[in-house]
């Protein structure tokens, strides 16, 4: 990921990830932590300056009705960019993937919670934009939401 991208972006070169952002409402936490890994923007910015990268800056990214208010949780996403001023390699070094190699575990109830919760969260993260596009039309523009 960002190591590679160090290694073969040349010298005054500008690298750009995006990514989702950690939520912020204690719902969407929950349903984030149950089974979705959300890194912070704080940790987006410390992986680009272990990689070498300089003038590392961040920016929130989301649709257009979205008014950067994050305190109803909705997942919104981010952009960081780096630019990387050496050549060479990163000195970010990351160690080969370990795959697990245990057998994997079939237990119908955990089956059955993981799906309910699956579903009941594809349902709140459709339900949440759908709210908040209908606040944005109703609301005047000079209202945070």
């Amino acid at each position: 990921g960002i190591s590679e991208a160090s290694r073969v972006i040349k010298p005054g070169g500008l690298a750009c990830l995006i990514g989702p952002v950690y939520p912020t409402f204690w719902l969407s936490k929950l349903m984030a932590d149950a089974w979705m890994l959300f890194p912070t923007e704080a940790e987006y910015v410390d992986w680009f300056t272990k990689a070498g990268f300089t003038d590392v800056q961040i920016k929130r990214i989301g649709p257009s009705w979205y008014r950067g208010v994050r305190r109803h949780g909705l997942i919104m996403g981010c952009s960081v960019t780096g630019r990387k001023v050496s050549p060479g390699e990163s000195p970010l070094k990351l160690g080969p993937k370990v795959e697990a190699k245990e057998k994997p575990r079939s237990n119908p109830l955990s089956f059955v919670l993981r799906l309910i919760l699956g579903s009941a969260a594809g349902f709140y993260y459709t339900i949440v934009p759908i709210y908040m596009w209908i606040k944005n039309l109703l609301l005047p523009k000079s209202w945070a939401i």
